[in-house]
């Protein structure tokens, strides 16, 4: 298992262990404030989300999320506040943060502008037990855990109207570099590993095309950029069947393919399920990774508006 979790780091990154830092998510389409804070209220209700993540199925180490996120507007308010916590899973090391999210929002043209920043911390602990190390007398191989708190600010600002958006958000803002794996275990910093993130951007855009009163066609696009890592794009295309059911690929740069199910019990409650499909060389390993994700939304403004009901 050790070796598997010591390949599974070198597969992540060679020795930039930086290109999945964040949680990563595949139903971001139907849940943009897992990547952009300026999302929050955007709604016009009271909006959870409880999701949950298994990437590449099989393969012992691999990353696992957990994610609670809710956000509001206020009656007669332009902004809206919000909270996410996260635990991920990867490998030897465990993240535990906790966000809180502030966003304003403002008439401008046919729909709205909204800019939201998003601050707190992650708990970051990396378990030494379980790494491999050439050399016994290596000054981190002394097994115990090494633990961080690191804080972290987002910005983000969102643009959309009934049927249409576009955002560009960045997370941790205030940071930037990578750090090397390497030279962290040489210089005995393995807790530089994971106490140091890099500045994360993503863009996306995306256009809901009514059909008829019973099809709705939303392509999309996110293209994402991490400092020391590839830019990777997502083209996404979703179909909403009796303004109940959505059904959608994504095709990532990355060599994955990706099926998306949303159901939408009523106005309240609504279910969705996604499902990884590896092209790249960790398929020979993995049979796919899964996610899935209970969303709930109450009505707490009456306000007449823009109210993106396809986004």
């Amino acid at each position: 298992m050790k070796r598997i979790i010591l390949g599974l780091m070198l597969v992540l990154g060679g020795m930039q262990f930086h290109a999945q830092q964040d949680a990563m998510y595949s139903q971001y389409m139907f849940n943009p404030f897992a990547v952009n804070p300026a999302y929050a209220g955007s709604r016009s209700s009271l909006s959870g989300v409880i999701l949950g993540r298994k990437q590449w199925a099989g393969i012992d180490g691999a990353p696992t999320t957990g994610t609670f996120a809710i956000h509001s507007p206020f009656k007669g308010k332009n902004f809206a506040l919000g909270f996410n916590a996260i635990l991920d899973k990867i490998g030897p090391a465990t993240n535990t943060g906790a966000l809180l999210t502030y966003a304003y929002h403002l008439k401008l043209g046919p729909g709205k502008l909204s800019l939201g920043l998003r601050g707190g911390v992650y708990s970051n602990r990396l378990d030494k037990s379980v790494l491999i190390f050439d050399d016994g007398t290596d000054v981190n191989n002394t097994g115990g855990y090494l633990q961080k708190i690191v804080p972290t600010f987002d910005f983000g600002g969102y643009y959309y109207t009934e049927k249409f958006y576009v955002g560009l958000s960045s997370n941790h803002i205030l940071t930037s570099g990578t750090t090397d794996i390497q030279n962290a275990l040489n210089s005995g910093n393995a807790g530089g590993i994971f106490s140091t993130y890099d500045r994360h951007f993503m863009l996306a855009s995306g256009y809901a095309f009514k059909v008829n009163e019973d099809v709705v066609l939303k392509p999309s696009v996110l293209v994402k950029y991490v400092h020391g890592a590839p830019v990777n794009a997502d083209l996404n295309m979703s179909v909403l069947l009796k303004k109940v059911f959505w059904v959608g690929l994504s095709l990532r740069s990355s060599k994955d393919l990706v099926a998306v199910l949303e159901y939408n019990f009523s106005n309240f409650m609504r279910i969705g399920y996604s499902y990884d499909f590896s092209f790249g060389p960790v398929r020979t390993y993995t049979t796919g990774s899964h996610e899935i994700f209970l969303g709930f939304d109450v009505d707490v403004s009456r306000k007449q508006g823009v109210s993106p009901r396809y986004l």
